[in-house]
């Protein structure tokens, strides 16, 4: 009796196999059981998996282990930015085009490279005398008159050397990345610049400025470089202040022989030459530029070109005479 049950549940197995229907026959694959494949499944033959590869945990709180990617010692040189998300703080690089770089005679970015290197071989005097290892300068002056090439070549230096480059738009944000970079590379160069750090103010207010500056969250071997077109909108407690910008430097706009170096780069031995250094007399490097691709590259008329460019001059706000703040 126990074999002719065992043999009526055989063939009641098998009947129900041999009518099951023809898709659920090829929904299997050498065997496998079927699935859905969508964007976040490596292990499809067109996933790339070196975007999910998990290599390692992430140490948390209360015996918390998430599955980690690569992780690096330090961070290449480069040019960043911080952001957060719901995992916290984390670094973007940015890749930076610029025209080819020149050094242009009497010209604030000499003051400011020069200092910036005498400041970096100096750590030793400063931890003699017990003084935290910050520099603060601040570049003032009219648009265009040439501050973005002078952190341009800054930044130009310090990579070369190896260091990093931090663009603040947010100060607290810009805190909590300089505090990470300063815990995990305790001795890694840094320059934090503050492109026109009046907007910064107007969109983030003053108190998160001045901890990031000199308060609770400043860190230690690093240039603070700010730049602004109008520095009597900065107010005193930050202007007048060593400690948040120990250098206030005057970018004015190229004398004749900056002007001169700055078109020949371009121009090389164009006959023209002293004739366009002497019609661009008061005009920025940023006119320079628009100069030259005008009528070097879109084949514009020089004149049409010299005088729509003097029209498009900007008033000095500040003073203009390289000393003291005009405020």
């Amino acid at each position: 009796m126990l074999n002719i049950k065992m043999q009526n549940d055989e063939d009641a197995l098998n009947d129900l196999l041999a009518n099951e229907p023809a898709s659920s026959k090829n929904s299997g694959k050498n065997g496998a059981m079927s699935r859905k494949i969508d964007d976040w499944d490596d292990s499809s033959e067109d996933a790339d998996i070196s975007k999910f590869e998990f290599r390692q945990w992430q140490v948390g709180a209360n015996d918390i282990f998430r599955p980690a990617g690569i992780t690096r010692e330090t961070i290449p040189a480069g040019v960043y930015c911080f952001d957060r998300d719901d995992s916290g703080v984390y670094a973007k690089k940015i890749n930076v085009i610029t025209d080819n770089l020149i050094e242009l005679p009497d010209n604030a970015s000499e003051l400011v490279l020069n200092g910036m290197k005498k400041f970096w071989s100096m750590e030793d005097r400063y931890r003699k005398h017990g003084l935290l290892y910050k520099r603060g300068i601040l570049l003032w002056g009219p648009p265009g008159s040439g501050k973005t090439c002078t952190i341009t070549l800054l930044n130009k230096y310090l990579l070369s050397n190896g260091g990093i480059v931090v663009m603040c738009d947010h100060p607290r944000i810009a805190s909590m990345g300089l505090e990470a970079i300063r815990r995990i590379e305790p001795t890694r160069r840094i320059i934090c610049i503050m492109e026109d750090v009046d907007e910064i103010i107007d969109k983030y207010g003053e108190h998160d400025l001045l901890a990031l500056l000199d308060g609770e969250n400043q860190v230690e071997n690093i240039v603070m470089l700010a730049t602004t077109n109008y520095p009597e909108k900065l107010g005193a407690r930050i202007v007048n202040r060593p400690s948040r910008f120990d250098e206030r430097i005057f970018v004015g706009m190229p004398e004749k022989p900056a002007r001169y170096a700055y078109l020949k780069n371009i121009l090389g031995d164009n006959r023209q030459i002293d004739k366009w250094v002497e019609d661009t007399h008061g005009l920025s490097i940023a006119h320079l530029r628009e100069m030259a691709a005008a009528v070097m590259c879109l084949d514009q008329d020089y004149d049409v070109v010299l005088e729509r460019l003097k029209k498009m001059k900007n008033k000095v706000r500040a003073g203009d005479d390289g000393g003291k703040l005009g405020f």
